[in-house]
């Protein structure tokens, strides 16, 4: 039997094909909240099918590798335009494949074997897609950890390891009224002069899974420091904090254009701040209070 799925993140509809030989729909637990009814033929951002097998990589040849700080992504591209994925699971000689058209439209993947392989794939396949088919509509998915307090949302950057999951648990216990609202890929879209944050499926580690929005009010850069300070950033340095926060294939002049103006037009729209601190409840009501303010 072939199910045909919608979703929608962030005011984006995409479409997912699979057969349920690979998993049954009840698997894709995180995506649930984001479910839409949808029809053949309505718009959408990208359509991804699950397939068995994909033509040979003869014609593909490689033109970036990165990583999202657990995958190992290797990218190659056709003469045609078209790209081809190969994401690595960690520690595994594991690997699925996903062919996508130059416009980032339609999308194959053909799985490893095993639900944790599979399913940690396609997550991976989906947030790519997701992050370079919107690079052109005003929409970041970034690298944060995001809280919000009443109907703002501030979100915090920094490095694998820096404590951006730690303090956004010290706002959960210090900061009254605070909730999590996305803990790893949380998407921001400019809308008429505002930024806008919004949950996603994708929430890294922790199971954060929520259809929901605030208004963004405050960007902070975290560092781990002997002692708490933070600084309000300049337009530049603002610039410089954000851009690496954003998912992106940098070698890929339309999509890196892309992300350059919505970043540009975010830093001119919402504080930004850099947080020298220690991981206790003074950092939290040191940037709660400065930002919120």
């Amino acid at each position: 039997m072939e199910d045909d799925l919608f979703y929608q993140v962030a005011g984006h509809c995409f479409r997912l094909s699979f057969s349920d030989k690979y998993f049954g729909v009840d698997a894709l637990s995180n995506y649930t909240p984001f479910r839409v009814s949808g029809k053949q033929g309505e718009e959408y951002l990208f359509h991804l099918s699950i397939v068995d097998n994909l033509p040979d990589e003869i014609d593909y040849k490689p033109v970036g590798q990165f990583d999202n700080d657990i995958a190992a992504i290797g990218v190659s591209r056709s003469e045609d335009g078209s790209f081809r994925f190969r994401i690595a699971y960690p520690g595994s000689t594991d690997y699925c494949t996903m062919d996508i058209d130059a416009a980032f439209r339609e999308a194959r993947v053909k799985l490893p074997a095993g639900d944790k392989v599979c399913f940690f794939c396609l997550n991976n396949c989906l947030m790519l897609l997701y992050a370079f088919s919107t690079a052109n509509l005003d929409t970041l998915m970034m690298h944060a950890s995001v809280i919000r307090n009443g109907d703002e949302g501030f979100v915090f950057l920094g490095k694998s390891g820096t404590g951006k999951s730690t303090h956004s648990r010290l706002w959960l216990e210090h900061i009254e009224g605070s909730e999590l609202l996305n803990d790893d890929n949380p998407v921001v879209r400019i809308i008429d002069g505002k930024a806008i944050v919004y949950g996603t499926p994708w929430s890294g580690k922790t199971p954060c899974y929520r259809n929901e929005e605030a208004l963004l009010k405050g960007i902070v850069k975290l560092d781990q420091a002997p002692r708490n300070q933070i600084k309000t950033l300049s337009l530049l340095q603002a610039y410089a904090i954000v851009l690496p926060a954003c998912s992106s294939m940098r070698w890929e002049e339309e999509i890196a254009a892309g992300i350059h103006r919505t970043v540009e037009k975010l830093v001119s729209t919402v504080a930004c701040y850099r947080l020298y601190c220690l991981p206790d409840k003074a950092a939290a009501d040191l940037s709660a209070s400065t930002i919120k303010e």
